[in-house]
């Protein structure tokens, strides 16, 4: 590799390098976030930061221990209909985020990649980017298509480093959010400017919470409901310390996830002949 040309980024490479990258199996990694309000004391590019330091992280060392990884240039605008109360968000349609996704996996697949990985740190990315996935697979069963959000992956890690125990105190612009960027972006973070913001109604059903799933209820209700501030959580317990420690949980459960993804194989299980080779419905 000449000298500074990244062995695992695919914009840094010419098309014979990365046909090599790609003939030789690698796994294509698309860091997926969005511009989006994330209360008073956070930057608009908070998702994109997260999502940018997680594939970096994951993809270099991933690389120095042998997996053969493709990191993609980010998709940085997501769905986010909810935030539009607030200036300075930006929102792809559901349909434009879903249309857009599966035209670049698409195009991996042509030049021959078998195995994308859509790395997610937005929330309201994630049905978008799992029908992105059944769409493509349906119509590539030779490929594996998988939607991560590494976040969600390391929750049962990440609620042992917690200290907003209150439901509702990790959902956004949170503790969480706010110690992963005094981590990597400390000089985009107004600490002054935190406050706890959890106003969101009570349920035994339903709440948001990034490291505590719903009980199967599923509302698109917008932040204007749910927030005085846009915040939801409570950033004021962050800080750099906390965001290291998660960031290496974070990452390290990535990297056993793509470690396990590089070596599942696709193989038809049945047990009568294949009828069809690919679904036709989407």
């Amino acid at each position: 590799m000449s000298d500074g040309c990244c062995e695992y980024r695919l914009e840094e490479m010419s098309w014979p390098r990365a046909q090599a990258a790609i003939g030789g199996g690698a796994t294509a990694v698309v860091p997926v976030g969005s511009l989006e309000q994330h209360g008073r004391h956070l930057a608009l590019n908070t998702d994109n930061v997260i999502a940018d330091a997680i594939g970096e992280e994951a993809a270099r060392r991933g690389t120095e221990r042998g997996l053969k990884l493709l990191l993609c240039p980010s998709l940085h605008y997501g769905y986010t209909m909810h935030n539009m109360d607030f200036p300075g968000t930006i929102t792809l349609r559901m349909e434009t985020l879903l249309e857009m996704t599966v035209d670049v996996v698409s195009s991996l697949l042509h030049h021959g990649c078998r195995k994308v990985v859509l790395l997610n740190a937005h929330g309201s990315n994630w049905s978008i980017l799992d029908l992105v996935c059944r769409r493509v697979m349906n119509r590539h069963p030779e490929a594996l298509v998988a939607a991560v959000s590494p976040v969600k992956m390391a929750a049962a890690e990440l609620e042992k480093l917690r200290e907003a125990k209150e439901m509702g105190g990790m959902a956004h612009g949170c503790e969480l959010e706010t110690s992963l960027m005094l981590h990597l972006r400390p000089e985009l973070v107004e600490m002054e400017k935190a406050v706890r913001d959890i106003s969101q109604p009570d349920s035994r059903f339903y709440w948001r919470d990034i490291l505590r799933g719903s009980r199967g209820v599923a509302m698109a209700d917008l932040t204007r409901h749910v927030s005085r501030t846009g915040l939801v959580g409570d950033p004021t317990v962050a800080s750099a310390a906390k965001g290291r420690r998660c960031f290496e949980v974070i990452v390290a459960t990535c990297l056993e996830f793509l470690a396990e993804f590089a070596v599942r194989e696709v193989a038809v299980t049945l047990d009568f002949p294949l009828t069809h080779e690919r679904t036709e419905i989407e």
